[in-house]
């Protein structure tokens, strides 16, 4: 599932290409998503001109005149593209100049009209280790799970929460009351350090190239990755091991190194 820097990689894409375009029309796939885009709302778009295009969490934000916006989330599978002719495209939206498409093999993206409640940016100043520390009090969920509800912290998903809990030499499955402050500290700078890495390199593409940017670019995180998806700890500490159906995700960790 696109993350915070596959999300961003794409918004800086549909920034150079979209920005101050106007939507003339639009038009959904058959079948298109499994939730169906309210086209009275798509319809009231049509004629309005992109002032900005944002990003909030895994969601990307056109911001229309008018203080109209169109939401659009990549859901699990989810593409977005200038190819009009590609297979499975659920929504085409249809701007002066550029044709914008999202495509989505298992229809599960969304396209809408509003945001959900969100918790904070983790690149922004208000994820920082006080923060994070009223979120994991009296939690006993896994601090991995909580990491991953967006409620509490936008954007982060299973690629990025496990990276950054090896960073901080956390365990998934701890319990999120039970990790010190001083751990805190270390999990809220390793989700940053990350992030921002992730971003730089465009993202990670895993081998079946799931994820490519507007312009069929893979991103080169995946070059860096310590733990996801590998057999050894980077260190050569241990033999990696895996904990299923933490917020339904597959966790990697080292016994060692992570406590």
């Amino acid at each position: 599932m696109p993350e915070l820097p596959e999300v961003e990689t794409v918004r800086r894409v549909l920034e150079k290409k979209v920005l101050g375009q106007t939507l003339l029309s639009y038009s959904l796939g058959t079948p298109t998503f499994y939730r169906r885009p309210d086209e009275r709302f798509l319809r009231s778009l049509q004629g309005l001109r992109v002032l900005e295009i944002s990003r909030r969490g895994k969601y990307l934000v056109f911001n229309f005149q008018s203080n109209r916006s169109l939401i659009l989330h990549l859901g699990m599978s989810g593409r977005i593209h200038f190819a009009e002719d590609a297979p499975q495209i659920r929504a085409k939206f249809h701007f002066s100049k550029t044709v914008v498409c999202f495509q989505d093999v298992r229809r599960f993206g969304r396209v809408m009209e509003s945001l959900p409640a969100l918790g904070p940016e983790p690149l922004s100043d208000d994820f920082n280790a006080d923060y994070l520390a009223s979120v994991f009090k009296n939690k006993k969920a896994a601090v991995k799970s909580v990491l991953m509800d967006q409620r509490a912290v936008a954007g982060l998903g299973n690629i990025y929460a496990t990276e950054a809990l090896y960073r901080a030499q956390i365990r998934p499955r701890r319990k999120s009351c039970r990790v010190t402050f001083e751990e805190i500290q270390r999990i809220a700078l390793s989700a940053k350090e990350v992030l921002r890495e992730a971003v730089s390199c465009g993202g990670t593409t895993l081998p079946d190239e799931s994820y490519l940017d507007p312009l069929d670019r893979a991103g080169s995180f995946q070059n860096q990755l310590k733990v996801y998806g590998k057999r050894i700890c980077p260190l050569g500490h241990s033999v990696l091991r895996t904990q299923k159906m933490i917020a339904g995700r597959r966790a990697y960790y080292c016994p060692l190194c992570q406590k």
